[in-house]
């Protein structure tokens, strides 16, 4: 464990070295946690600890207080939590979420219900922008749901297929079809390159704000 002081705050880290393209940082319950390739330095990390230092401190001490296991956030909008005993099911009821479970981790039940209703809703939404996407050449891609640790979404070029962090439903719908037009523009530049912004301003103009927003959140569990 390292500690980065800068005006008196004092923020804990610590880095897992992975052969990763990319540096990621997360938090969690007040400690962030810094995924980078061996070879960067902790010069470059501390850099980079730096200039986003206030925002990785305001999210560390958020990070602290957990969701009450009586309430789950769904599109942006806290509910209560009724559980009941049976195989899994999910439903929307007089403003309630009433799910059925055999198992009593609440952190798992959660995860099911966010994957549950990612499904749902991710038919929906894909449907809806694959006339976009052609306007670009592109064709619809397989998609898979996991709970994601670190980041959003993800396009597997050598599988030809996106992956989409369930984490999202637990934000406005917007979010969720911001990642998918993100991934999607992956598909036709895999890089973050001046040509891939051009084909996310096609996608999704005004798609920056949203870029913008979803590094305030902090993806928990």
């Amino acid at each position: 464990m390292r500690y980065f002081i800068k005006d008196g705050k004092k923020l804990a880290y610590q880095v897992i070295r992975k052969r990763n393209k990319h540096t990621y940082f997360r938090i969690k319950e007040g400690i962030l946690y810094v995924t980078a390739h061996p070879l960067s330095t902790y010069q470059a990390i501390e850099s980079f600890i730096d200039q986003k230092f206030d925002l990785f401190y305001q999210k560390s001490n958020e990070s602290l207080t957990k969701e009450n296991d009586q309430v789950i956030q769904l599109w942006g909008i806290t509910y209560p939590l009724i559980l009941e005993k049976g195989r899994f099911k999910v439903e929307i009821i007089d403003d309630k979420v009433c799910v059925k479970s055999l198992s009593e981790d609440i952190i798992l039940i959660k995860k099911r219900i966010y994957h549950h209703v990612m499904e749902k809703a991710l038919e929906e939404t894909h449907s809806r922008i694959i006339p976009i996407i052609k306007t670009v050449g592109l064709s619809p891609i397989p998609i898979k749901i996991k709970y994601l640790k670190s980041k959003y979404g993800s396009y597997h070029r050598k599988h030809h297929e996106i992956t989409m962090n369930s984490f999202l439903v637990r934000l406005d719908p917007i979010y969720l079809t911001y990642v998918l037009f993100h991934e999607y523009a992956h598909a036709k530049v895999f890089n973050h390159s001046k040509a891939f912004y051009e084909v996310l301003d096609h996608l999704m103009p005004g798609h920056k704000q949203y870029q913008k927003d979803l590094k305030k959140w902090t993806i928990t569990e």
